[in-house]
């Protein structure tokens, strides 16, 4: 399973007056190299808006019911086995993004990694889940990756679904396109069908607005996007992003790709680190004695894998 290597280093960062790179000008050179090469007008943010919805909860807390269908590895801890080591972690990370919240805005929160097949959209889902669990913050989940969507698959719901692609097109209101996950309070919004062009469909004044839309009736706004590297989508998500949560897998990436895509992340709105498949034995140990499940014998099957 994961294990959240204190993910929050620029809470630590802000209180010792350190910073997370030492190269802050190339950062800066590579954000604007990048905006330049998106550009900020294309034929779509020329064509005329569908005027916003009011920002009506209701509309929003009625949502369609979907049931999920989850395969046997979707390892959605924190909806399935609430009392596993893994989903203690989860709760972890939650409790720091909320301590965080406490001291500078947080709520659109983008989950990205260095490569695919790091486990992002797996903590983007799981870390959703656990904020939703609370009784007073309203949480929604967004498939951001308009080229592989991943998120519909793993809660087993149809791919045909409409969802943040009709928005972008003017086709649907937001509030048609967020559902309800039955049995949780958990809200979510999938990609939809999947454009052929996600950057120019991105660029649209629509994606600003939307999320302004969403901020007027949830609390916690968390985005699944692509690899930051080298696609431009998740540069457009983070521009618009209060936070930034990096996802890597031990093992997979190398550190040369992880300190490139540290670099490409505006440091103001790097949150930290969720290493992925590292195992801690003695975490596993200890959990399997305190656990809410544990009867005071040692767990027979440690954690290994998320």
């Amino acid at each position: 399973m994961s294990y959240i290597f204190e993910a929050l280093q620029r809470a630590e960062a802000e209180r010792s007056g350190g910073s997370l790179s030492n190269n802050a000008d190339s950062v800066a050179d590579l954000l604007q190299k990048v905006e330049q090469e998106i550009g900020c007008k294309q034929s779509v943010s020329e064509q005329p808006l569908v005027k916003p919805e009011p920002a009506d909860a209701e509309a929003y807390t009625s949502a369609k019911v979907l049931s999920p269908a989850l395969a046997a590895n979707a390892r959605l801890v924190c909806l399935t086995d609430q009392g596993s080591l893994a989903a203690e972690k989860f709760r972890v990370l939650g409790l720091k993004l909320r301590n965080l919240r406490e001291r500078r805005k947080l709520k659109r929160i983008v989950i990205t990694s260095s490569l695919p097949e790091e486990g992002k959209s797996l903590t983007a889902a799981n870390l959703a889940l656990n904020q939703s669990r609370s009784k007073v913050l309203k949480t929604v989940l967004i498939d951001g990756d308009l080229r592989r969507p991943e998120l519909a698959n793993r809660f087993g719901f149809n791919r045909s679904l409409a969802g943040l692609s009709e928005v972008l097109r003017g086709e649907r209101q937001l509030s048609e396109v967020v559902y309800k996950l039955e049995g949780s309070a958990l809200r979510f919004i999938p990609t939809g069908v999947t454009p052929e062009n996600p950057i120019e469909l991105m660029q649209s004044e629509r994606l600003s607005q939307l999320l302004e839309q969403l901020e007027t009736v949830f609390d916690w706004i968390i985005i699944d996007t692509p690899p930051a590297v080298p696609l431009a989508d998740t540069a457009l998500w983070m521009k618009l992003a209060d936070g930034v949560l990096l996802v890597t897998r031990e093992g997979v990436c190398e550190k040369k790709q992880l300190e490139r895509t540290v670099e490409f992340i505006d440091r103001p709105k790097m949150l930290g680190v969720v290493i992925n498949s590292c195992d801690n034995n003695e975490q596993n140990y200890y959990y399997s004695r305190y656990s809410p499940t544990a009867k005071g014998e040692e767990s027979s099957s440690p954690v290994s894998e998320n």
